[in-house]
This record gives C-alpha cells, sequence and structure tokens, in this order.
C-alpha cells in the first residue's frame, strides 16, 4: 500500500535574505520529505550553492526535522555521500473513513508513505456515540500495532458521509441508517479526542482528493468522480482543485429521484435476479461468467449509474470521469455499457477510467487532506515567522 508522496517539490523564492532563508529552508525540507536526498540531488534541484545547502541542512538538523545516513550505489567506490531522511518518529497522520457499514483507518508518515490500515464492520443502526466509539477504537488498535500512540499524531482527518459545512458539522444526510448522525459536530467531537489538528470532511469529497493526489485524476484539472459503493454518489475537480460547494454538498445528484441512485445497489435488476438477492459481488461474478439474468442485470446497473453521471457531465464539461468505490474492482463487467449509455446522452464524453484505488480512497484522500494542511501551515509559517519553525512550533501551528 506504499503511494508516493503526498508532499510538493522545490519552488523558487524572491525577497529579503530573512524570508529567503526560511523560503528556502522550507523548500528543502520538502524535497526530503518528499524522498531521501543527498548534497548533490537537493544542489541540482533547488540551484542553490553547496554552502547555502550545507546550512540549512545543518539548521533542518539541529531543529529535529532530518538525519544523515550514509549511502552509496553498490559498486562505487568511495567514501559514500550523506543522504538526508526525515528524522524517523518525525510525525504521523491518521484519517478515519467513518461510513454507514464500515470504519477504515490508515497511518501515514509525513511524506504520506503508509504504516499500517485497519478496518471494521459497522451496522447501519448503530447510534452516532457508539459508531464514533468503533471508529476511535480502530484508530487506536491500529496505533497500537504500530507502537504509536495518539500524542504521535501531527494531523487527525475523518471522513463522513453527507454534505459536511467548512466547521465539521454534518448538514445533511440523504441515506438511510446511521441514527443520530445529523448535525453531530464531528470537529468539536473528535478535538476532545485527539491533540493533533483535527480534518472534517465529506467522504466522496476524500475520494476524488485522493484520485487527484495519487489516482488516475493526477495532473488532471477537470474531472467527474463517482463514488459507487453500498450508496452512490459524486464530487467534481474543478481547476485541479475538489469542488465542495458553499455547504460542503456539492454533487449529490444521487438525491433525485430521477437518477436512480439512491438505493442503486439494492434495486437494480430486481426483475431478473430473483429471491434471495445475491449480493453486489455475486452478481458481477455470475455476470463475469456470462449468466443471462446477472448480465442483464448489470446492464440496468450501468445504465442508471451513467444518467446520474451524464447529469454532472453535462454541467462540467470534464475531460476525465472517474468511477471509484466499492464497484470499481468490477469496472471490466459494467464499465463497457456505462461508456456506450454515457456516450448515448452526452455529446462531447470525457475519457472513463476506473480508480484502482478501492476501498482506501477515502481514507487515503484523508490523508492527502492532511499533508495539504502541513503544506499550508508551513508555507505560511516561512513566509511569515522571524524563524523557520521546529516540529514542535509546527506542531502547535497545525492545531492553531
Amino acid at each position: 500500500m506504499t503511494r508516493e508522496a503526498l508532499i510538493r517539490g522545490i519552488e523558487p523564492v524572491m525577497g529579503s535574505r530573512s524570508l529567503l532563508r526560511r523560503m528556502n529552508s522550507w523548500g528543502i525540507l520538502r524535497a526530503v520529505l518528499e524522498h531521501p536526498q543527498t548534497m548533490r540531488d537537493l544542489a541540482a534541484e533547488s540551484g542553490l550553492s553547496r554552502t547555502a545547502i550545507d546550512a540549512i541542512i545543518s539548521d533542518l538538523t539541529d531543529a529535529g526535522w532530518v538525519v544523515a545516513s550514509d549511502s552509496a550505489p553498490a559498486g562505487r567506490l568511495g567514501r559514500p555521500a550523506a543522504t538526508y531522511r526525515p528524522a524517523p518518529g518525525l510525525g504521523h497522520f491518521l484519517s478515519l473513513d467513518i461510513g454507514a457499514n464500515h470504519i477504515y483507518a490508515v497511518v501515514t508518515d509525513l511524506t504520506g508513505h503508509v504504516r499500517g490500515h485497519r478496518a471494521e464492520t459497522t451496522a447501519e443502526s448503530e447510534a452516532a456515540e457508539t459508531r464514533i466509539a468503533t471508529a476511535l477504537r480502530a484508530g487506536d488498535d491500529l496505533l497500537d500495532e504500530l507502537e504509536l500512540t495518539r500524542a504521535d499524531l501531527w494531523v487527525v482527518t475523518i471522513g463522513s458521509p453527507g454534505a459536511i459545512s467548512t466547521t465539521g458539522q454534518v448538514l445533511h444526510f440523504g441515506g438511510t441508517g446511521m441514527p443520530g448522525w445529523i448535525g453531530l459536530d464531528l470537529r468539536e467531537r473528535f478535538r476532545r479526542e485527539y491533540e493533533a489538528a483535527v480534518l472534517i470532511e465529506g467522504d466522496v469529497a476524500l475520494g476524488a482528493q485522493a484520485e487527484l493526489a495519487i489516482g488516475a485524476a493526477h495532473g488532471h484539472t477537470d474531472v467527474v468522480y463517482v463514488l459507487c459503493g453500498a450508496r452512490t454518489s459524486g464530487a467534481s475537480i474543478v481547476n485541479g482543485r475538489v469542488h465542495r460547494g458553499v455547504h460542503g454538498a456539492a454533487g449529490i445528484v444521487g438525491e433525485m429521484p430521477e437518477m436512480r441512485w439512491a438505493e442503486l445497489n439494492e434495486r437494480y435488476g430486481a426483475a431478473v435476479l430473483g429471491s434471495p438477492r445475491p449480493s453486489r459481488e455475486r452478481v458481477f461474478d455470475l455476470a463475469r461468467s456470462g449468466d443471462p439474468a446477472a448480465v442483464e442485470a448489470v446492464r440496468e446497473f450501468a445504465d442508471d449509474l451513467a444518467t446520474g453521471a451524464a447529469a454532472m457531465t453535462l454541467a462540467l464539461d470534464p475531460e476525465l470521469l472517474v468511477v471509484g468505490g466499492g464497484s470499481s474492482p468490477s469496472a471490466d463487467i459494467f464499465l463497457p455499457r456505462f461508456e456506450e449509455s454515457l456516450r448515448s446522452i452526452v455529446p462531447l464524453a470525457p475519457t472513463v477510467v476506473a480508480s484502482t484505488l478501492g476501498s482506501e480512497a477515502v481514507a487515503m484522500g484523508g490523508i492527502s487532506l492532511a499533508a495539504d494542511h502541513l503544506t499550508a501551515v508551513l508555507d505560511g509559517a516561512a513566509r511569515e515567522r522571524e524563524s523557520f519553525p521546529n516540529p514542535a512550533e509546527t506542531q502547535e501551528l497545525l492545531r492553531g
């Protein structure tokens, strides 16, 4: 589950000598967070002199940001060059994807490298406090496995179904189950538990964020993302950023009965599948083997999924449409029909791809959001403070 680094590289900066020193410190740190670097690497990437880099690396080492280790390519003679990497145990991110039927937790270091993950099942009927307790326990159990504690966390991201306000309150949830969830102030509730910075975002927006950072949407600016799992909804990436809307409700086109998304996974193929209804995975497996009833059911599924996707596509005119969520591993079965239906509605249809992130998408989107928060805080500190912050000061700034 190792993912590429989520920290961006060096950008040149002009300004006063003090500002320049702080921004260059931040640029060098970002490069080291991206991957281990030698002095030669840093000089080539930054354009700074060896003397300037040596002074900055010395400052970052003294502050506790980086450490040096000796390394040399196999077969090369001579003294190995020092390689600089993030200090061990520097800090970690925790992302909790809290759904109606699942809890998914992932812990990474500050580069976005996955240290571990854990999944729990939940019931839709669970009360809100019970669901929160399950999520907290999943996070704590994962930290225990990694020999970490809550004190090691710098940022915690919570992904939740529904429309989430900018202050972290659940404004709307259109699905069934999850009693007591609407109206919850998730930021306040989780701030009681963690000393780390706490970020709250809708699960579909986080799925799109993961696709933008490390998935199929990476490198694209205008994308429609469809999250098709136990429930189906969508999100939009506009000008390279996930568009959340005024209320965090952008993309919940599935609320329209005409889209037939609200109960998509429970109702498609009802006329042909019989009772008891096979699971979604079983229907896809049967269709893959050529079962006529399952093939017909998957056609209906693809057509209904395409109708809502077409509505979003016609509104946004994206270059790419990504289908993610729990159904995406079976895209080989339904995507050809989905594309056919989409193109019958949309005259200038985008390229269509299936996500490869699977059930990890929402949680990894939370890690990307945490990394962006760290980047924004350190960038602001480098521009505004009198000196570049050390790790302890950065933790305080993150909690801000």
